[in-house]
């Protein structure tokens, strides 16, 4: 049997999500709010990342009108009465900073893409995620987009992935 001392703590870098790991995940998992995946090698946690259920609502980005003509390519035909569509959130993603840079989080977006278009058992059209503003590349380069402008300025960023180019 392994000792823990050879356990080396998490760190990503980002305390908000160091904070979450160690103190709220189990919480979220217990009230059914979030669950989280923890990606372990021997003697350390590599990355972890959790899933919610969420929505794409015309309120993320203004009214009614401005959310139809940005997403109503995406829609189903006749479907414009809608005021939300099912998504997926991304409620948090980090990678240890030891393990940065070597492709773990592009696998996790990867295998949550290919996990809600092969085995989709919600019903889910969008992937979302509030994405810190040091991640907004990150995100940009794995296929996600802005939902709306008016969160520019803040510490994070609504973005959405559509899952439908993949199916």
């Amino acid at each position: 049997m392994k000792s823990d001392t050879n356990i080396l703590p998490f760190d990503c870098g980002n305390t908000d999500l160091n904070g979450f790991l160690f103190d709220d995940a189990k919480n979220y998992a217990n009230q059914l709010l979030a669950t989280t995946f923890i990606i372990q090698s021997e003697n350390e946690t590599v990355a972890y990342f959790n899933y919610l259920n969420d929505k794409i609502s015309h309120t993320e980005i203004g009214n009614r009108d401005t959310f139809l003509n940005r997403i109503s390519s995406l829609l189903p035909q006749g479907k414009d009465g809608y005021t939300s569509y099912p998504a997926v959130k991304i409620g948090r993603l980090a990678v240890s900073e030891r393990f940065k840079g070597n492709g773990y989080g592009r696998e996790i977006i990867n295998f949550t893409k290919a996990l809600f278009v092969d085995n989709n058992r919600t019903g889910c059209k969008f992937i979302t995620v509030d994405a810190y503003r040091e991640s907004l590349d990150f995100y940009m380069k794995n296929g996600f987009k802005y939902l709306s402008s008016r969160d520019k300025k803040s510490d994070t960023r609504l973005m959405y992935y559509n899952l439908e180019v993949l199916s």
